[in-house]
């Protein structure tokens, strides 16, 4: 049976399973997804819960701004730091209310900062530096932290409010309402949760308390379908089934952009593509092995087969410095890496290593292909898990909690785009001992090095801004030498959308997405 065969019955399948799309309705919008929730809580759920929901189903204080490049106000219309760093205060949005009707104001956002700080998850990072929380009137609010954090302001784009009224009367068994908020909405945003199945669909109307009006031509409806087959997704957007493609690959761009139906958004982004070895486990716990690793990776073959590109370092480079670059420790070398491999004590290969991926995604499958390609010549197996990024995230972090030598994965695929604009965003969030999968974060190589961690917390409580720079540069550079993650590249976005779609604004990957934005042209 033909590629082309199957991805056409995959099609047939989906389009019996889900709700019918076509034609075009002008209040919805259909999308097709291909990542993955394990709850909508905005506090109990990982980074990527934050992600989907930001901006549409909850708000933040702060966020990015339409060039990536700052914040902008949100929930919040000014704020003040002390001199000392230490006393951030908020003049809050008047006339918000949440979706079940309940009024936005500081004691909600007080609500929402120890409910994260309580649950532990993800969004407790963000506000871990809060001490205290003042609420001198409805629309003031004032964090005080024990010391100067360069990272708080930018941290506060993932402190999603929830509505208290809400948590309160959906508690059960004193779970904060932990269960409820699992497949169910309780924010300011402009939607609200109506259906979820898991791996199929979500469904979302419109919040009809939203501050910002429902001016006419706006999307009321989404449909967020899991399609995970790349090919499939551009069957369905040429057919009009999809109003966005958020998976597409490069070898399809050339006849999706001749389609007059259809705008083709080719960007480089802020994502970084890397590979995270393991450092705690298995034979990448040496770091000849993680060195060898390296020098076997094929930038080139990589760009030439996905379109995208390389990356001077592993952390969105222009946070410390338009100008400034870092030289690859490792580059394509494998003579070098059969030396270093000798030194280990593989002087002829013989060992097996486990590469895990996201479900549908074809960058990671093509990083996957040239590891297993180049291992393969060195008598090293590669085997590849490919599951919901779900399901990777519980493996990782069940892991770190056992360090089980027969569950180990040795090479974890990963991209990620700037949350918040600062280099803490990378080197704390994705490096950092105290940032864990464990601990809520990202760290799934599990590094540890007290003189990065020691970099990276001055770094972050200084107030000499050149001080700050220098030390998260040397952080940087120490973390690359170290060899814990391959860095395989910068990511060249692929986006597709129907043309009649107007209103789009780049969030600088290619997950994230400003629904109510966004219109159909009529």
């Amino acid at each position: 049976m033909t590629l082309r065969l199957l991805v056409l019955l995959a099609v047939a399948v989906i389009s019996a399973v889900l709700p019918t799309a076509a034609p075009a309705q002008d209040n919805v919008l259909n999308v097709g997804k291909y990542g993955q929730l394990a709850t909508y809580d905005p506090h109990a759920g990982g980074l990527d819960s934050m992600w989907w929901t930001l901006n549409n189903f909850y708000e933040s204080l702060v966020d990015l701004n339409d060039d990536i490049n700052g914040l902008r106000p949100v929930l919040a219309t000014a704020w003040q730091m002390s001199p000392d760093g230490k006393t951030w205060t908020f003049t809050l949005r008047s006339g918000v209310k949440f979706n079940d009707g309940t009024p936005f104001d500081a004691a909600a956002v007080k609500f929402s900062v120890e409910r994260a700080q309580a649950l532990k998850k993800a969004a407790s990072l963000y506000v871990k530096p809060i001490a205290k929380v003042e609420t001198p009137k409805p629309t003031t609010v004032v964090f005080q932290l024990d010391k100067p954090n360069n990272a708080f302001l930018a941290g506060l784009r993932f402190l999603l409010i929830v509505s208290p009224t809400a948590v309160r009367a959906n508690d059960k068994g004193g779970d904060s309402a932990e269960g409820w908020l699992r497949d169910h909405t309780a924010g300011t945003g402009p939607y609200t949760l109506e259906r979820w199945e898991p791996n199929i669909i979500h469904v979302a109307k419109k919040n009809p308390q939203y501050w910002r009006g429902w001016p006419a031509g706006k999307f009321t409806t989404l449909n967020l379908r899991h399609i995970y087959e790349p090919e499939t997704q551009r069957l369905m957007i040429e057919k009009g089934e999809l109003d966005i493609a958020e998976n597409v690959t490069n070898d399809t761009l050339p006849a999706l952009k001749r389609n007059t139906d259809l705008t083709v958004y080719e960007k480089a982004g802020t994502t970084l593509m890397v590979t995270f070895l393991n450092t705690q486990g298995g034979p990448t716990k040496d770091i000849r092995v993680r060195q060898a690793l390296h020098h076997l990776w094929n930038q080139e073959a990589f760009n030439a087969i996905t379109g995208n590109a390389a990356n001077p370092g592993p952390l969105y480079a222009p946070l410390l410095g338009r100008a400034w670059k870092m030289e690859n420790p490792y580059p394509y070398n494998p003579a070098r890496a059969k030396q270093l491999l000798a030194e280990a004590g593989y002087p002829n290969g013989g060992f097996q290593l486990r590469y895990q991926s996201q479900k549908g995604d074809a960058d990671k499958r093509a990083i996957f292909e040239i590891f297993q390609a180049e291992l393969s010549k060195l008598n090293i197996g590669l085997e590849l898990f490919d599951d919901t990024w779900p399901a990777l995230v519980k493996r990782a972090t069940d892991w770190g909690a056992t360090r089980d030598a027969g569950t180990v994965v040795h090479m974890f695929g990963y991209f990620r785009p700037m949350f918040i604009p600062t280099p803490y965003d990378f080197l704390f969030s994705m490096y950092h001992s105290d940032a864990y999968p464990t601990k809520g974060g990202r760290n799934f190589t599990y590094y540890t090095n007290p003189e990065y961690d020691r970099l990276v917390n001055e770094s972050m409580v200084t107030l000499d801004a050149a001080r700050e720079q220098r030390q998260l540069r040397q952080a940087a550079e120490l973390l690359w030498k170290d060899a814990a993650v391959v860095v395989n590249g910068r990511i060249v976005d692929k986006i597709v959308t129907r043309k009649d779609v107007k209103g789009f604004i780049y969030e600088g990957d290619r997950i994230s997405y400003r629904y109510w934005d966004m219109s159909r042209e009529r």
